[in-house]
């Protein structure tokens, strides 16, 4: 049976990335972006109560257990050892496909971009004056909501009447009051606006990894990738929150989740502080040159680990999540506002 307590990241592939000890307890060094580095249990790391966890699928943290002990732990070994055989191989795309779809990664950027939509929404209709433009186009008897309003009340033939004979009741000061009381009440909708989103958003994460523990389309898409395990030089790669790195050909050159417009360079699996696992599209290049801490600091969300104590992975820590969003505050406000422009002109 599941426990309480459940690992997003999961322990097997952070006790790579140990403080070298003899002690009972496994360690790691955790650079989070709020606080200073310290040593921390791995027992600790990566975790979340009821995770993997909703009345509806109360066996999934069982089905994710099974698979990584059985499949994805040892063949992480095997990694660590540059044992790649043909059945490796075979395995690494469902590999990624299960690191890339299980963390909480997901799940957060999820949950923010939706919570970044729905409060642009809820904060423009909450002021009256951009509420009453936006309905006023509505309020109308050729207004189809409109129509639809009134022919759920009673008497709606003489209600028709009234409005036919007396227009001066549609004006914005007949409805101004209404709008005002309107808007105060979508006001207050502010506050449970994220506990509803994440409840939804883990619901549908979890559902999707029930469905499967490693999706096929995701998967798929790593298929046709030439698998290197790589050496690191200078022995300090960490691994971030985000698990996997993605180098995507476009402005956005790294990013922490593939999406399914996005061009593939190559993918960069952390497996110890000297080891990483590459994934790469086309002619193999050699090991990548750019900085890859840095860019895995970018894209972690919260924190990175690492099995040393370095200043250069100190610095690194003011620069955790200024990559992790999938999409930004600005292009969030651009969505909104092209919809919001297109609801105010009746647009669909």
């Amino acid at each position: 049976m599941a426990g309480v307590y459940q690992h997003f990241i999961p322990r097997f592939l952070q006790k790579g990335f140990r403080i070298p000890s003899n002690a009972k307890d496994v360690r790691s060094w955790m650079y989070d972006r709020r606080r200073e580095a310290r040593p921390t249990n791995l027992k600790a790391i990566g975790m979340e109560g009821h995770f993997y966890a909703v009345e509806t699928e109360p066996d999934l943290d069982d089905k994710i257990t099974i698979a990584e002990e059985k499949v994805y732990a040892p063949l992480i070994d095997r990694l660590r050892r540059r044992q790649l055989d043909e059945q490796d191989i075979s395995g690494i795309p469902d590999l990624l496909a299960h690191f890339e779809i299980r963390s909480r990664h997901v799940r957060k950027n999820i949950e923010s971009a939706g919570d970044a939509c729905i409060g642009y929404i809820l904060q423009r209709m909450a002021d009256p004056k951009a509420l009453s433009q936006l309905l006023m186009p509505h309020l109308n008897l050729e207004s189809p909501a409109f129509v639809q309003a009134i022919g759920e009340v009673a008497n709606a033939d003489q209600v028709k009447q009234l409005l036919a004979q007396r227009g001066d009741l549609l004006t914005g000061e007949f409805f101004e009051p209404f709008i005002q009381m309107a808007a105060a009440q979508i006001a207050a909708l502010g506050p449970s606006n994220k506990d509803v989103i994440a409840r939804a958003v883990k619901q549908s994460h979890i559902r999707v990894m029930s469905e499967s523990v490693s999706p096929e389309k995701r998967a798929d898409r790593f298929r046709a990738l030439s698998y290197s395990v790589e050496t690191y030089t200078p022995g300090d790669l960490p691994l971030g929150d985000s698990i996997v790195l993605f180098h995507v050909k476009g402005k956005r050159a790294f990013s922490p989740f593939l999406d399914k417009e996005d061009e593939l360079v190559h993918v960069v699996l952390p497996l110890t502080p000297s080891l990483f696992l590459m994934g790469t599209t086309g002619t193999y290049q050699g090991p990548p040159t750019y900085d890859m801490p840095r860019e895995i600091a970018r894209c972690s969300m919260d924190y990175f680990i690492a099995s040393e104590a370095k200043p250069r992975l100190a610095d690194l820590r003011y620069e955790i999540g200024s990559n992790a969003q999938w999409v930004s505050e600005a292009e969030v406000d651009g969505i909104m506002e092209e919809v919001i422009q297109k609801l105010m002109q009746g647009e669909r």
